[in-house]
């Protein structure tokens, strides 16, 4: 299906007056990168706070995948059909209640409502910031939306350093501090999201010749983007899920380096990517970095020495969770400018439905046969190429179209 090209002149219309918004919008990532990293961190303190064990925490923070299910689907047309503005206040509301909630609730069934409610707010939150900052930025809409993903690995990164200043993840340490003090920085993004001037939504506006505003229905597009959406989050989390037990297996001393090695690739990733989309397709690197990730996983399935496995997780890093995800996200703004809010989350759900699956399916042979993982892994990686490839013909599609807008990074 051709995608009609909406040329409304104020659209799009990047502007000093909105970097204040942009500055907005990259803080409440940084507290959502908070948001889904400190329960697992804090699972000592909150196991005591609501009357469980780590073992109850851990099996509460799973439920933030059903919040951020539950609110995908509303998420995406209050984006496109009311106001970016709005979706992002009620993501940002919804984070803001999550944390207070989480350190002062009493027993398991609270603390679980509360992760859900954590997970709504990053819901509600993507299909609003990623379409806005596609609007704010329009020649730099992938760049933009991959700096997304590195305010959340800066607020990972710092918040280990901020629990061995306050005391550590005991209940006894400064975990309510930390976040009350998040708790406080989305309250001034939600207050600063009121008054903030937002670009005109391209989803509610008309094309140029006057008719009205295209209906989007589902085609093969449409359909790879989501499954793209399933295979780039499931390249990185079966490798999170899977990493310890391959070091231990390989014979690493301490195979929590691996983490470390993982989450600089991922942050390398950010910078050389941005310089990279002001040379080629945000499709290309799609399709390159998920196959050098695929590579990796083949190789470090066959050569079993320990040196290979923190090797493999800083590639792992750098080709899978360094924004690969966001940059499909990106992409299917780009391709759907009609319904950004809506590809958001329909990209999103896919992520998310399709990570849980594929984690369920690898759960068996984690710990007995990690090497099954890293194959499953890599044929799912692969299968994402393949699709990757196709999506490529359709961005270079929209680019011919749109010649006016026609930026390698556009």
């Amino acid at each position: 299906m051709s995608q009609p090209t909406v040329a409304a002149p104020t659209v799009g219309q990047s502007s000093k007056k909105y970097w204040l918004t942009a500055g907005l919008l990259y803080l409440s990532y940084f507290v959502l990168g908070f948001s889904l990293f400190a329960q697992a961190q804090y699972k000592p303190a909150l196991a005591t706070q609501w009357g469980t064990d780590v073992a109850g925490v851990a099996a509460a923070i799973a439920w933030m995948m059903l919040g951020r299910l539950i609110a995908y689907p509303m998420a995406g047309p209050i984006a496109d059909r009311l106001s970016r503005r709005l979706g992002a206040i009620i993501g940002a509301v919804l984070l803001a209640v999550s944390f207070i909630g989480i350190i002062f609730v009493g027993n398991p069934l609270l603390g679980t409502v509360m992760c859900v409610v954590a997970g709504m707010g990053n819901g509600f939150l993507d299909p609003a910031v990623y379409p806005a900052l596609s609007e704010i930025f329009p020649k730099r809409s992938h760049i933009a939306n991959l700096f997304l993903k590195f305010s959340i690995l800066v607020a990972q990164f710092i918040l280990p350093l901020l629990i061995g200043a306050t005391g550590g993840a005991k209940f006894e340490g400064g975990f309510r501090t930390i976040y009350i003090a998040f708790a406080v920085m989305i309250a001034v993004v939600i207050v600063g999201l009121f008054f903030a001037p937002f670009p005109p939504n391209e989803s509610q506006v008309a094309r140029a010749d006057g008719t009205p505003k295209a209906k989007v229905s589902i085609n093969s597009t449409m359909i790879m983007l989501m499954v793209l959406g399933a295979t780039t989050i499931t390249t990185f989390t079966l490798w999170g899920n899977t990493n310890q037990e391959l070091g231990k297996a390989y014979g690493m001393a301490d195979p929590s380096i691996t983490q470390s090695w993982y989450a600089t690739g991922a942050m390398v990733a950010i910078l050389i990517s941005t310089v990279l989309l002001t040379k080629v397709r945000a499709t290309q690197i799609i399709i390159f970095y998920p196959l050098v990730a695929a590579i990796t996983l083949i190789v470090v399935t066959f050569v079993k020495v320990a040196w290979i496995v923190p090797v493999a997780g800083f590639i792992i890093g750098w080709t899978a969770a360094g924004g690969v995800l966001q940059l499909v996200t990106s992409t299917a703004n780009s391709l759907f400018p009609q319904a950004r809010g809506l590809m958001t989350s329909l990209v999103m759900i896919a992520s998310a439905v399709g990570g849980f699956a594929f984690q369920s399916l690898a759960a068996p042979w984690v710990v007995s046969a990690p090497g099954n993982v890293l194959l499953l892994n890599a044929g799912v990686t692969l299968v994402g190429v393949v699709l990757a490839i196709f999506v490529d013909r359709a961005e270079k599609s929209r680019l011919a179209r749109t010649p006016a807008r026609v930026a390698v990074n556009a």
